[in-house]
């Protein structure tokens, strides 16, 4: 056993229990104090974080203005196929395509026009193309489709050679190709 008296003992329990009771205290009081202010402190720093993101591009309102301005002018409206029914807008399209391949020298077989998909405020037109071309008329075709005025993309390009292997064109003359794509322009629905 231990040697020291037992009311030195209890002293020192009573002393221990007593710091510890005083220690569980402070714990009790001082750790709210801390996460609160840990809280604070990280709401705080997000703040100056956010407030100097916004203060950023506050400050490009401007040159932002300035472009919205300038894109304004440009008149984008004849970017888009004709507003109005699908049908409308889908023949606009067959007959700018039906010029081009006209203009280029092919020859059209067939142009039909699926549905038309609204995507918000822009309606999606497509126009299945086939038609048969040497190789220099379809370059012709797909650098003015490229560059029309309105705006048509080209997909599901297929192009397929209607010469057997052996064929061995004379000088100056290109084979005619089959030629099949999807031609697609955007239009304005008018919802906002």
């Amino acid at each position: 056993m231990s040697t020291l008296p037992r009311s030195l003992r209890g002293r020192r329990a009573a002393l221990a229990i007593l710091l510890a009771a005083v220690a569980a205290a402070i714990a009790i009081v001082a750790i709210p104090y801390w996460l609160v202010y840990r809280h604070y402190d990280v709401a705080l720093a997000d703040g100056k974080g956010y407030l100097e993101r916004y203060s950023r591009i506050a400050a490009t309102r401007d040159a932002v203005s300035a472009q919205r301005d300038a894109m304004r002018a440009k008149e984008t409206r004849r970017l888009f196929l004709r507003s109005g029914p699908p049908a409308l807008s889908a023949a606009e399209a067959q007959e700018t395509v039906r010029g081009l391949i006209e203009a280029s020298g092919a020859r059209l077989i067939t142009m039909q026009a699926p549905v038309s998909k609204d995507e918000g405020r822009y309606r999606l037109i497509t126009a299945n193309v086939q038609l048969t071309a040497n190789i220099n008329a379809l370059r012709k075709i797909l650098a003015a489709v490229e560059t029309s005025v309105p705006y048509l993309f080209i997909d599901n390009l297929t192009v397929r050679s209607q010469v057997p292997a052996t064929f061995k064109p004379s000088p100056g003359a290109d084979p005619e190709m089959f030629v099949q794509f999807d031609v697609a322009g955007y239009a304005l629905t008018g919802a906002q």
